[in-house]
């Protein structure tokens, strides 16, 4: 069988989540995509480790963030960050949000990429407003190149930004921390008022090959080779 990983260098943030689990009272087992087994988390649970053990030092200049989520609510909240030592702003992330309530019926998907050698607030390169996926299985991508940040939306090229990233490979700090549904007790951001199922959260080099991924995606089972890419939030 042949394996989106055979093709495409990744890096799969939800491997943080640990098994057995560090706290059984907040994260269990359901039912994910097409009837594999997913991760559960409950209020309170608190997924968290050194990013180094799963990100990059340097970040490449361009790369692609791959997700598949199926929110239970419009609340939102973060899916992965990465915050800075003092963990009050993120480097990287990516965040879901309600769009507002001139935008019924609409949802964010944002792209947070900030330097802390210049900025002292998290920076929001990137956001999309897409349709509500409540309850949906959602698929998207968000591809960054050299100026410009591209989503990807149920496999079809959704919307395109123009953006200036300073700088072009954003050095994490050594001692920053990966979140995996939240960005942690300062910035919070976390899923706690609503259900969240996620496959997949992938992080490559690849920026190029993100419509290569979609379409070899469509034909791969998601076997134990990735039963760590699923998890819900209760």
């Amino acid at each position: 069988m042949l394996f989106v990983a055979d093709i495409i260098p990744d890096h799969d943030i939800l491997q943080a989540i640990k098994i057995p689990f560090d706290d059984p009272k907040t994260q269990f087992f359901d039912n994910g995509l097409d009837g594999f087994p997913a991760f559960g988390l409950r209020p309170g649970s608190d997924i968290k480790s050194p990013y180094r053990l799963f990100i990059p030092e340097k970040l490449y200049s361009e790369f692609s963030i791959v997700a598949t989520v199926r929110p239970n609510t419009a609340e939102g909240g973060f899916l992965f960050s990465v915050v800075n030592p003092l963990e009050t702003v993120v480097q990287l992330g990516v965040q879901i949000a309600p769009a507002g309530p001139s935008q019924p019926g609409s949802a964010n998907i944002s792209l947070l990429y900030t330097d802390v050698n210049s900025n002292f607030a998290s920076q929001t390169i990137a956001s999309f407003v897409v349709p509500s996926f409540v309850k949906k299985w959602t698929r998207f991508a968000l591809r960054v190149t050299a100026d410009n940040v591209t989503l990807f939306f149920n496999c079809q090229e959704y919307d395109t930004v123009l953006t200036k990233r300073t700088p072009q490979e954003l050095v994490f700090d050594s001692a920053s921390t990966l979140y995996v549904g939240q960005a942690g007790p300062i910035i919070k951001g976390a899923f706690d008022v609503s259900n969240i199922t996620l496959s997949r959260t992938l992080l490559t080099n690849e920026s190029h090959l993100t419509v290569v991924y979609y379409e070899k995606i469509k034909n791969i089972s998601f076997t134990a080779a990735y039963s760590s890419a699923y998890f819900r939030v209760n």
